[in-house]
């Protein structure tokens, strides 16, 4: 890290950037400038789309390698980051089809890391973790693939930290989130992305001496109009923020939100602080101008968290907008009051009142719009908590199953190895005692595998109930009468309640249950189509269905 501080604070001195970090600031002139950018916004989001059409066209041309088909199409992903993520994470999920289709694991890691991102930027913390957990391997692939796994992996727990509560949970997201920054701090091969996380890891440690040089670093390695500017110059914000220079603050989040404008970004944070900045400051004109482009590009963007965010403040402006026309108003029918006396004081009120009717009614149907929007999120919340405790509840149950077999399996081979020891002690005992003969009978005698077999079927048998007492019940349940079967005496499982009570256990795979029952794979396969053709027409998927026997069980003891 220490490299890394004194690489940026040489770029700093050998570079040059549009507004010095320690340059005096004039507000008036960057809010004019801002203004003039906003004016243009169509001019960039022309260029932008322009990009888009020639990559799609790209992509439509005949012979195209797999591989070329992938890169465009990345490409084509990139270019709708921060500009559209619902078309953003359709051409990501493609190159992750792309990517499958070559079977190449670098490409694989790239495009699930590249979802995973995008689901966490949207609020899709479960998603983002579910595709995410599906890397298994990021030991052999490139720098490049796991720097952009580093990248999901931080802004996932980026953005828990700044979710959850303060606690243990919250500490945890905050050590990950520190680990994967300097990890693509450590990784990356370009200049911007290794400063970047090497600025979020001095932020971690609450280093503001060193994440100044960096930030400082940041701006001076990037065009002042691309998005990377506007990310460095919005963190810049937050630095001055801190150190209580809120002039500096407002000047750095303008020249972010003019970067976010110019590279025709439809993700407005920068502009919603400049406008949440003006509202405290009393200028709720410029504020409302500024917080209605927000809201505009916002909706094109069309991320519901992004939509949270940005209406959050609009209540408040909207209510000081109102508030500020109130007034004026009032100041002019009481000229008027004075100038036509009290004839026209009478019809100006009667205006003034039909005006504040019309204002009322919009107004509240602004907040009835709001309310929609929020019960709409409040409902995707309660289905994101509903799986997540659906996901605990197979996690509890797995944990359980593990303690059970782990120590049954330990006690199993303590018992075996006791056997095998008695076994070659009487073996030596009969050979020192040359009854050799003797011992060929025994052994041709004896039916060790059937035995063993029936000892084995016993305590799967014992272990299992033990576990799920109420299986033999709840799986004839989900059968029709005529397939209904009983546990054999002293509580022995049949062949086809093994099977079920194997798959109930996450083994699903028929070779693997047929030699863990010791009988043929044509067996176990004839038994699951019997048992799935007379399950109950209302079952669905039987063998679902089964992995969820005893999970009521738990949920009441938790």
């Amino acid at each position: 890290m220490k490299i890394l501080l004194l690489a940026a604070a040489l770029f700093s001195a050998l570079s040059a950037a549009p507004a010095s970090p320690g340059e005096k600031t004039d507000l008036q002139e960057l809010f004019r400038s801002l203004d003039r950018v906003i004016a243009r916004s169509g001019e960039y989001t022309a260029r932008r789309e322009s990009r888009i059409d020639s990559l799609k066209r790209a992509l439509t041309r005949d012979g195209l390698s797999l591989r070329e088909r992938f890169d465009l199409t990345e490409r084509l992903a990139e270019n709708y980051n921060s500009y559209q993520s619902d078309f953003a994470l359709l051409y990501l999920r493609r190159t992750l089809a792309l990517a499958e289709e070559t079977g190449d694991n670098d490409l694989i890691m790239r495009a699930r890391s590249g979802i995973a991102l995008c689901y966490s930027l949207g609020g899709r913390f479960y998603e983002a973790e579910e595709i995410l957990s599906g890397i298994r391997d990021t030991v052999h692939v490139s720098r490049r693939a796991l720097q952009s796994y580093y990248v999901a992996r931080h802004r996932m727990n980026r953005e828990l930290y700044a979710l959850t509560e303060p606690g243990e949970r919250r500490d945890l997201f905050r050590r990950r989130e520190h680990y994967y920054a300097v990890s693509a701090a450590e990784i990356s091969e370009d200049t911007f992305t290794s400063l970047y996380y090497g600025y979020m890891d001095a932020i971690v440690r609450k280093d503001w001496s060193e994440a100044s040089t960096l930030c400082d670093s940041l701006l001076v390695s990037v065009p002042s109009d691309s998005h990377s500017y506007a990310k460095a110059a919005n963190h810049k914000a937050q630095l001055e923020g801190k150190a209580g220079r809120p002039d500096e603050e407002l000047a750095w989040f303008i020249r972010s939100a003019m970067a976010d404008i110019q590279s025709a970004v439809r993700d407005h944070g920068s502009l919603c602080a400049v406008s949440e900045e003006l509202f405290n400051r009393g200028d709720v004109d410029r504020a409302m101008d500024y917080i209605r482009v927000a809201i505009r590009d916002t909706r094109f963007f069309n991320s519901p968290s992004r939509s949270w965010r940005d209406m959050a403040i609009l209540p408040q402006i909207e209510a000081a907008y109102s508030e500020r026309n109130a007034r004026l108003h009032t100041m002019y029918i009481v000229l008027i009051v004075v100038i036509l006396l009290f004839f026209v004081s009478a019809v100006a009120a009667g205006l003034y009142v039909l005006s504040r009717n019309r204002k009322l009614c919009a107004v509240q149907q602004t907040l009835r719009e709001s309310n929609d929007k929020l019960n709409g999120l409040a409902r995707i919340l309660r289905e994101t908590n509903d799986r997540l405790s659906a996901q605990n509840l197979r996690i509890a149950d797995a944990n359980r199953i593990k303690e059970v077999y782990i120590g049954g399996f330990l006690q199993t081979i303590s018992e075996y190895i006791n056997k095998l020891s008695g076994t070659y002690q009487y073996v030596n005992k009969m050979l020192r005692d040359d009854r050799i003969a003797e011992l060929r009978r025994e052994c041709a005698r004896s039916n060790i595998r059937n035995d063993e077999l029936k000892e084995f079927y016993a305590l799967f048998d014992k272990t299992f109930l033990g576990l799920f007492p109420s299986f033999i019940d709840e799986m004839n349940g989900l059968l029709a009468d005529e397939a209904r079967t009983e546990g054999r005496h002293d509580g022995e499982l049949t062949t086809v309640l093994r099977i079920y009570a194997l798959i109930r256990l996450g083994i699903t795979d028929t070779a693997t249950i047929a030699a863990l029952l010791h009988c043929s794979i044509r067996t176990v396969y004839n038994y699951r189509s019997f048992t799935q053709r007379h399950s109950r027409p209302d079952v669905g998927d039987l063998e679902q269905r089964v992995q969820l026997i005893g999970l009521n069980g738990i949920a009441a003891r938790s």
